[in-house]
């Protein structure tokens, strides 16, 4: 099942998506915000196509509701549901810029002045990273609010960092090149037994080893280097007495696993590996290699934390593997000439380069089937709706979908424009 796409001509330098808009950035320092849930509704043009477009573009978990999945079952009901997918890919959705500008929101130059080096937006927040530090302001502002986001955002640490990454949970993970793995932590309970490296801010130093990139497995960090051996940054619950002798938890560190235990590969030749949440991957020449991470395994039960799935190969034309993500509908795959999907029905997608930056929302609300591919002249928008038809615990690719007991019931963005953030509910200090 091939994913839909909305193709958005322009030259942008990054995006983001966040209740029910789209955040675009400029190479000329402009920062856009369009209302992403009237642009869909410009797509459809029948009443019939309403439940699909609002599935695929504006509230990706409503189908994996467990209800749904046994509704699945029936072989009359998934054919439906698939051939109404399917009658709503075959047009073909462009927008010029100019069309654009009827959905725009408003726009301003970007805070600080200069362009991020990346972002992340949650809890109604922008974060953002430079030259100059890590900083972070309001978003999603209401319309009367003369800029869509803070032009004067707070700086809340001058370490020129690599990239960063939010957690489900009020955390931010933060990667620091040669000055190693850090986290902002914005939980009510602080961890013990790490350095805080910023007295104004809650961050701390997880580790001074190499850190490029990073990503949220569970509890832990997956820390991505792209000249070290990579590792897992394992942390544990301890539980405390507060001051009134109450039980209080605390994410605590715990230990490292570096990627040869992980994949048990004694080659001392370095290949990129990352991780998130139930998967870890690692590139070997020609392809990669893929180990399911089993969070909860009782070791002394000779139950195993990493289990070899399989190894994907890929075509020698793409060049060596750059850079790796994952999402429920699959792997993303970054190569030096391409960017290829692995979607975790098995099928491929391969979009040539050069790939400017492309994004994608494991940890939104109602975006997680989403791919946003930024090219030279254009944005990619993908929507993937094959998961839901798949059995989560026996899919070897993309991340096991999991229903959690605080995801909210069905309130569609496409009816009301109230998509929900997961940390809306979460106290934040900035």
């Amino acid at each position: 099942m091939q994913p839909l796409k909305i193709t958005i001509k322009g030259d942008y330098y990054d995006c983001q998506i966040y209740r029910g808009r789209l955040y675009l950035w400029t190479f000329n320092g402009e920062l856009k915000v369009y209302n992403w849930n009237e642009l869909i509704r410009s797509f459809i043009r029948k009443d019939t196509d309403k439940i699909a477009m609002t599935f695929c573009f504006l509230d990706g978990n409503y189908l994996y509701k467990s209800s749904l999945i046994e509704l699945f079952k029936d072989a009359d009901f998934k054919k439906l549901l698939l051939n109404k997918f399917t009658r709503i890919g075959k047009p073909d959705f462009q927008l010029s810029e100019n069309e654009l500008k009827s959905f725009l929101f408003g726009e301003q130059d970007t805070p600080t002045g200069i362009l991020p080096t990346d972002t992340e937006i949650y809890s109604n927040h922008l974060y953002f990273i430079h030259e100059k530090g890590l900083y972070s302001g309001s978003a999603h502002r209401e319309k009367s609010d003369k800029y869509p986001v803070s032009s004067r955002p707070t700086k809340l640490w001058d370490c020129n960092l690599l990239s960063i990454k939010a957690n489900k949970y009020p955390q931010l993970a933060l990667s620091g090149g040669d000055q190693g793995l850090f986290e902002l932590n914005m939980a009510t309970s602080l961890p013990s037994n790490l350095d805080r490296v910023e007295q104004k801010s809650p961050i701390f130093q997880i580790s001074k080893n190499h850190s490029t990139f990073s990503n949220y497995s569970y509890l832990n960090i997956y820390n991505t280097s792209l000249i070290e051996n990579s590792f897992l940054a394992m942390f544990k619950w301890n539980v405390i007495k507060d001051k009134n002798d109450k039980d209080k938890p605390i994410r605590d560190f715990d230990t490292y696993i570096n990627d040869q235990q992980i994949f048990k590969n004694k080659s001392k030749k370095h290949f990129i590996s990352w991780g998130i949440e139930d998967k870890i991957y690692k590139a070997i020449e020609g392809g990669f290699e893929i180990i399911r991470y089993n969070n909860y395994a009782n070791e002394n039960k000779g139950e195993e934390k990493f289990t070899s799935l399989k190894t994907i190969n890929l075509h020698a034309w793409k060049g060596n593997v750059v850079n790796g993500g994952t999402a429920y509908f699959g792997n993303i795959v970054e190569c030096e000439n391409a960017l290829i999907v692995i979607q975790s029905d098995g099928e491929y997608l391969t979009i040539p380069g050069p790939i400017t930056r492309w994004r994608v929302y494991p940890r939104s609300m109602n975006y997680e089937n989403h791919l946003h591919v930024i090219l030279d002249d254009r944005i990619e928008i993908y929507s993937f709706n094959h998961d839901y038809f798949l059995d989560q615990k026996e899919k070897e690719i993309g991340i096991q979908f999991k229903a959690e007991k605080h995801r909210r019931t069905f309130r569609s963005s496409y009816f009301d424009d109230t998509d929900e953030s997961l940390f809306d509910n979460t106290n934040f200090p900035f």
